[in-house]
């Protein structure tokens, strides 16, 4: 059976532990973002609360002052966070410096430092340093300049300012935390879905590679078998179809010990010279019926093992699809030449239906497969039509760059 993929490796996915220092360096912990989607419609309603006691104590008093128009304002900016929280956070330092600088309401202090909370959970850090900047200088000029505070009364707006930061920060941790967790979940699916389609993969080269060839022989043969002219012929069909059922039945055990158990490697098969291999498959095609010369070298030469199976395995799958899609050609031909650069393969077949008949097959899993696992190794793969013939060539170098790192399938 030609060489099948080896087993890929399995790693997992190393989940990092969602630890507070981990969302703490997250980059995501402190970009600007939206109110939670649980905590607008609350915060909508705790607004909205507020503004129906404002207005009960404006009806009650029957007037409406100024520090009820700042109250409002600052309301509303609270209310802005469920949609624009960079607007809402400049919109309540406009209306807290105004009702302090004005009014000298300790009141417009404290709520600018309960929204503390909520620019700490939707804001940058740049927002964040301005936002305190200017309820330290706002209280400052308080305590300094006006007589409302009362004495300490500084300690408690910073009390306040500091308890309703760190609760911002924590909801901002815990929605951090959500969305972290969410991408954990999202990569370790992806990783998940690549191992089964490596597993696919596996299983459909399997498949293909040997499976496939065996029954292709079996089928080919079985149809020529009412066809023979003399008893020789019978039995060389009859001893093909033999080889090849018995080489698909081991296959489709290997196959299903792979899917029992998908972390076990598929059994290789010992490595065989390129040469027996194209003389073997020489003899395939002059038992099909299609007169077939090879070529081989002469002299022996040291071809890498990697380099015998990759060419082995590209001159079964060119060969299966000659007797696939050009049974009828008139002859073929198999060639290996080595120099000091690398081995070539050629498999040509003449046939005046070849461009037609297996002009399907250059976009074909077996070509693409062979295609691919030659790149791998710094080789190359071309078929296609030429005049009245189809050729299949391949090379692999002898000595690949030191740099280059092959990938394994």
């Amino acid at each position: 059976m030609p060489e099948t993929s080896a087993t890929p490796a399995r790693v997992f996915v190393d989940t990092p532990r969602l630890s507070l220092g981990r969302m703490l360096r997250s980059r995501k912990l402190w970009e600007s973002r939206q109110l939670h989607p649980v905590a607008r419609p609350l915060l909508l309603v705790v607004v909205g609360v507020l503004l129906a006691i404002a207005v009960g104590f404006i009806v009650a008093s029957g007037s409406f002052t100024r520090y009820d128009l700042i109250a409002v304002a600052m309301y509303l900016a609270i209310a802005a966070f469920a949609w624009h929280p960079l607007t809402a956070a400049f919109i309540a330092m406009l209306v807290g410096v105004i009702g302090v600088v004005f009014t000298n309401s300790g009141g417009d202090l404290i709520e600018l430092a309960l929204a503390a909370c909520l620019v700490a959970a939707t804001c940058s850090r740049v927002v964040m340093v301005v936002y305190a900047a200017v309820l330290v200088v706002l209280t400052v000029y308080l305590d300094v300049a006006t007589p409302t505070l009362t004495e300490g009364g500084i300690f408690g707006i910073a009390g306040i300012a500091v308890i309703s930061f760190i609760a911002g920060v924590t909801f901002r941790i815990i929605t951090v935390r959500e969305s972290l967790l969410v991408d954990d979940r999202v990569r370790l699916v992806r990783h998940l879905e690549g191992m089964a389609r490596e597993d696919q993969e596996r299983i459909a080269d399997e498949l293909h590679d040997g499976i496939a060839h065996d029954l292709t022989l079996v089928l080919f043969h079985a149809r020529a078998l009412p066809k023979q002219p003399d008893v020789a012929g019978r039995e060389v069909s009859l001893a093909t179809i033999e080889e090849s059922s018995t080489r698909a039945l081991h296959s489709v055990q290997s196959l299903l010990a792979l899917m029992r158990d998908p972390s076990a490697s598929s059994e290789q098969p010992a490595d065989e010279n390129v040469t027996d291999t194209v003389v073997g498959l020489g003899r395939l095609l002059n038992n099909a019926g299609i007169p077939t010369v090879v070529k081989t070298p002469t002299t022996d030469a040291e071809v890498p093992a990697l380099a015998q199976r990759l060419l082995g395995a590209a001159a079964i799958e060119a060969v299966t699809n000659v007797i696939k899609h050009a049974p009828h050609s008139s002859d073929a031909a198999i060639e290996v030449t080595v120099d000091e650069l690398g081995v070539e393969l050629v498999v040509k077949n003449s046939n005046s239906r070849a461009s037609s008949a297996q002009g399907s097959s250059r976009g074909g899993r077996g070509l693409a497969r062979a295609r691919q696992r030659l790149a791998q190794h710094n080789g190359h793969l071309e078929a296609g039509a030429t005049n009245n013939s189809w050729i299949v060539r391949a090379d692999v170098p002898l000595h690949p760059p030191r740099d280059s790192r092959p990938v394994t399938s």
